[in-house]
């Protein structure tokens, strides 16, 4: 190695003795870093995927400028038959020059380590990916460098081999993209499929930038790269020999079919991998293996799916995929779930209209069995495909249906790639709810408002011949949702016309609005009887109205009456005015004009009431917050925890969510200026909003007598309301430790606000208090996006000029150096020759 070596220091030298190779630096840097900064405090989430997602164009432009020089250089200045003439061969002569522009290009692509410091520092980013990130991209950057060093051979030139690599990077990469893939398919059938699959980088590199190191993406550019570097040695052992280029022409052709048919025999196999994720979402999980391996009888598995020659072209890989995902619950399940393949082919008499009686015994095999499969739920959807040139609509089958002993079979419609993600959770979960005896009860309680239509809508809606509503329920997705999550639903009004339920598992309260003493007496004895209540209280809410002169502000109080029952155990909600730097602007409608609800009219408004809880304010040791990306906390208040009655209690407390530092509290009885919404020179958070108690719960009721349901006062003009039914005895109730988790905030959870974090959180108290962490931490495995707490002004300026300006600097800063030292060391040296000649 020693002649690798010497060629190594050759060349890396020859990069730092001149101003090509720092301006190459400092331009790579500051485009890199600056496509990703641009947008970053925008919305800073601390995740890299996007800066690593710009490298392949970046690649393509940059790297044949360094390599341009590798070889053409020397044939330049004649310099070519003299290094070849030196007793090295030629394969070390090829791996010395690789080495050394793989080392400049390793050099340059260090010098962007602002990046992960900034995120690292103002935010929680999963280190896996950032790691994994720069390994794919070392590696599509030696690959590119080994292109660029082959066709540096072939020319004197350096233009000329800059522009010839530069075509052939963009070649390889643009065939790896789906569009160009698709474009190809539709010229000829098949053709950009196959050309991705053996050529195309694209999904090669994505699956770095995930996370994920896969044994054959990383064969994939080690194997091109040998394979362009062992071509280029060829070429330089047989430059002068008779007949080489025949020899040499056959030679490319035997390499490349090589490496077209690693590719093909690697395509659809995964040979292992490393998941450098966090929680290794990209595996299955502990959770996944728990559930499935409880099952007494295996479950059956059946996928439904278009064959891959009739799918369009983003979507021909998605059967490998899911396959893939069921091989591996299948190992997991320890022979647990079983499954097979049912291709179909969407027939004529599905996707063009309806088969008439006299033609159903012409009807094939196939479309019976495809129209059973319909009855039985398993629908072709349609999905986006380039034809002629064109984006049409194609209706292709992805479904998956799961079979338990004799109940009737569920299905899961409609599994896309970008649904893959979730596909772990919606079969675990499937299976989880299909193999226990029955389905939890949850007792839901949320108010239901009456609506006050304005005269010109009540016009609208009678002309359209759509009856005026009379109420609304800004709660429905919530028990839609549950329903579908296969919970029994008893929705009651906890009134005495509709009581709590005789059998239920969790009581849920959203929104609680004056609470009488029955009403509180209810919840007590479900907390004393062990019973699991979730609670969200609001104590304010605020109505915007647009103005001449700006947004007029309009706060109404909520009466919730529960913090005198709270109170017994240690906890409260603050009745203050909460507000947060980190918040997000809301769209409200406009009620001067009655049709905005209709046609999207509204007006933006940016208070710091509009708190965004980002993951870093979340508990990371408990399933229910730690793999949530954000919860929008609209108008909630604090909570207050007494720590020294709950530990006199026996009651264990855990905070779930807090604001940030910056949050602030203004008194409601003080009136609300401008300067109220201006955060305060020190942050006075963070403040509890979300906490779990379990333990006994204490009698608050303690040796009271049942109270009566109150007797609602008569409206005028109408007869008095019926008094409450009698009532027997109250039934004796065993105490039991209970599960309280208590949210200072139900706004959250409107069908108007309601958000992916805020119902993912809503789903995962109720799983955690009802039926345990496992099908929470299912659900948890995928990526979250780690938003960053808004930085301040100094802060962003700060971190602007590092990444802008310090890494540039330090570059420019060393290449001057090394240029005053080469200069002083040749001054010397010329010194020290006249001295001599003297």
């Amino acid at each position: 190695m020693r002649n690798v070596m010497t060629i190594f220091r050759r060349d890396l030298a020859a990069y730092f003795t001149s101003p090509i190779g720092y301006i190459f630096m400092i331009v790579f840097v500051t485009i890199s870093v600056g496509l990703y900064i641009t947008s970053f405090f925008t919305f800073p989430v601390a995740d890299m995927r996007p800066f690593f997602a710009n490298f392949p164009i970046m690649f393509c432009v940059f790297i044949p400028a360094v390599t341009m020089r590798v070889w053409a250089e020397d044939r330049k200045d004649n310099t070519w038959e003299m290094l070849l003439t030196f007793p090295m061969k030629a394969w070390e002569l090829v791996l010395g020059k690789f080495a050394a522009t793989l080392a400049f290009f390793a050099i340059t692509l260090s010098a962007t380590f602002t990046i992960p410091v900034m995120i690292s520092v103002l935010g929680n980013p999963d280190i896996g990916p950032i790691v994994s990130g720069y390994l794919g991209s070392l590696l599509l950057g030696a690959y590119f460098l080994s292109i660029g060093i082959f066709f540096s051979g072939f020319f004197k030139d350096q233009i000329l081999a800059f522009v010839v690599t530069l075509l052939t990077c963009f070649s390889i990469f643009l065939l790896g993209t789906n569009f160009i893939a698709a474009y190809l398919d539709d010229v000829f059938t098949g053709l950009g499929t196959t050309l991705s699959e053996l050529v195309g980088l694209s999904s090669h590199f994505a699956t770095f930038t995930r996370g994920v190191i896969e044994i054959a993406d990383v064969l994939y550019f080690v194997a091109w790269t040998g394979i362009f570097l062992l071509l280029n040695a060829l070429y330089i052992d047989g430059r002068n020999r008779r007949g080489v280029r025949i020899i040499f022409s056959g030679a490319v052709a035997v390499c490349l079919a090589i490496g077209f048919l690693a590719n093909w025999l690697i395509a659809d196999t995964s040979l292992g991998r490393f998941d450098m994720t966090e929680g290794n979402i990209f595996t299955v999980s502990d959770a996944s293996k728990n559930i499935l391996k409880k099952v007494d009888t295996p479950v059956q598995v059946k996928l439904y799916i278009t064959p891959k020659g009739q799918m369009p072209t983003g979507m021909t890989s998605l059967e490998r995929d899911i396959t893939d995902k069921l091989d591996e619950l299948r190992v997991a399940s320890g022979g647990n779930l079983q499954y097979s393949v049912i291709n179909l082919e969407v027939s004529e008499a599905i996707s063009s209209a309806e088969i008439s009686a006299d033609d159903e015994a012409a009807e094939s095999d196939e479309e019976v069995l495809e129209k059973r499969l319909l009855d039985k739920g398993v629908e072709p959807f349609p999905v986006e495909a380039m034809s002629e040139n064109q984006i049409t609509s194609k209706l292709v089958y992805s479904s998956i249906g799961v079979a338990y002993k004799d109940k009737q079979e569920e299905i899961l419609p409609q599994i896309m790639p970008q649904s893959l993600l979730e596909l772990e959770y919606r079969l675990v979960s499937t299976i989880y709810k299909l193999t226990r005896e029955k389905d939890p009860v949850v007792a839901l309680v949320a108010p239901k408002e009456a609506v006050n239509i304005a005269p010109e809508m009540r016009r609208i809606f009678q002309q359209i011949g759509r009856p005026v509503p009379q109420s609304e329920d800004p709660y429905d997705i919530l028990e839609r949702f549950l329903d579908y999550e296969k919970y029994e639903i008893r929705r009651v009004d906890l009134t005495s016309v509709s009581t709590m339920p005789e059998e239920y598992d969790t009581l849920v309260v959203i929104n609680p609005r004056a609470f009488n003493e029955r009403q509180r007496w209810e919840v007590n004895r479900a907390l004393l009887a062990g019973k699991s209540v979730v609670m969200a209280v609001q104590t304010y809410e605020w109505s915007y109205q647009a103005t001449s002169t700006g947004t007029s502000l309009n706060s109404r109080e909520e009466t919730p009456q529960v913090n005198e029952l709270l109170q017994a155990y240690g906890l409260g909600v603050d009745e203050d005015f909460l507000m947060d730097i980190n918040h997000v602007p809301l769209r409200v409608q406009s009620s001067a004009n009655p049709l905005a609800s209709l046609f999207g009219g509204g007006h933006t408004v940016n208070l710091p009431m509009h708190m965004l809880i980002n993951n870093a304010s979340m508990d990371q040791d408990t399933s229910i917050t730690s793999r949530l990306s954000a919860v929008f906390y609209l108008w909630g208040t604090a909570l207050t925890i007494d720590e020294e009655k709950l530990h006199e209690l026996g009651l264990e407390a855990k905070t779930l969510m807090y604001t940030s530092d910056g949050a602030w509290k203004w008194p409601k009885e003080v009136p609300l200026t401008s300067a109220s919404f201006e955060r305060p020179s020190a942050g006075e958070g963070p403040y509890p909003l979300m906490v779990l108690v379990t333990g006994q719960f204490p009698d608050a009721f303690e040796g009271q007598e049942r109270p009566a349901w109150p007797v609602a006062d008569p409206r005028s003009g109408q007869f008095p309301p019926p008094s409450p039914p009698a009532e027997g005895p109250a039934g004796e109730i065993t105490p039991a430790p209970g599960k309280l988790i208590l949210i200072g905030c139900s706004e959250m959870f409107r069908k108007d606000f309601l958000q992916a974090g805020n119902l993912d959180l809503f789903i995962n108290s109720i799983d955690a208090v009802t039926l345990g962490d496992d099908l929470i931490n299912v659900r948890g495995r995928k990526p979250i996006d780690r938003l960053i707490d808004t930085p301040s002004s100094g802060t962003r300026q700060m971190w602007k000029f590092v990444n802008y300006v310090l890494a540039s600097t330090a570059i420019a800063l060393v290449g001057i150096s090394v240029a005053m030292l080469r200069r002083r060391s040749r001054d010397a040296y010329t010194m020290a020759y006249l001295s001599a000649e003297e």
